[in-house]
């Protein structure tokens, strides 16, 4: 039963979030920067947000790293709960998360632009902790074309260009 309710409430994240980030777009995109969007770099642990949440934060760690490796390979977005913060600063990874399942419970560190406000971090690269280092995660969104590479919407973008699939109503 807890496993339907955790499905059942990821769901509705996934959900919620897609949304979201239709409506609210991408940087290079028509949306209008809000007054907590700006460049970061976060530190923490990868999780699994469909767990997560409906856990009121408790699934993460080792001992959940095998199932969140599973949902995030299944497509339940990721997210980061940065070092030392509480259950309520997790910040939404806005990317695919099949890429970063393999490293689900464990040390990452993302660079991008962060919108406080929506609690999500669009990601332009990905690290994971090996060691004393850190190594990339090639990043795989085929939507935007991102690859973790500097210009992270490659070629197919000008700055201000929106996509047809979802530009704003008018």
């Amino acid at each position: 039963m807890k496993r339907v309710f955790a499905l059942f409430g990821g769901g509705i994240v996934a959900a919620g979030l897609g949304l979201g980030a239709v409506a609210y777009g991408h940087e290079g995109h028509d949306k209008k920067a809000g007054a907590d969007d700006k460049p970061v770099t976060i530190q923490g642990e990868l999780i699994d947000t469909a767990c997560f949440v409906t856990s009121d934060g408790d699934a993460k760690g080792k001992d959940h790293a095998a199932c969140a490796k599973k949902c995030m390979s299944s497509g339940v977005p990721a997210a980061i709960l940065p070092e030392g913060k509480k259950a309520e600063d997790m910040m939404y990874l806005l990317t695919n998360p099949v890429p970063l399942a393999p490293y689900a419970g464990q040390m990452i560190k993302v660079e991008g632009t962060a919108h406080g406000d929506m609690h999500a971090v669009d990601v332009k690269k990905a690290y994971a902790k090996d060691g004393d280092n850190w190594k990339e995660i090639k990043l795989s969104d085929e939507h935007h074309k991102m690859t973790g590479a500097a210009d992270a919407h490659g070629d197919a973008h000008k700055e201000g260009d929106a996509h047809k699939d979802h530009a704003p109503a008018k």
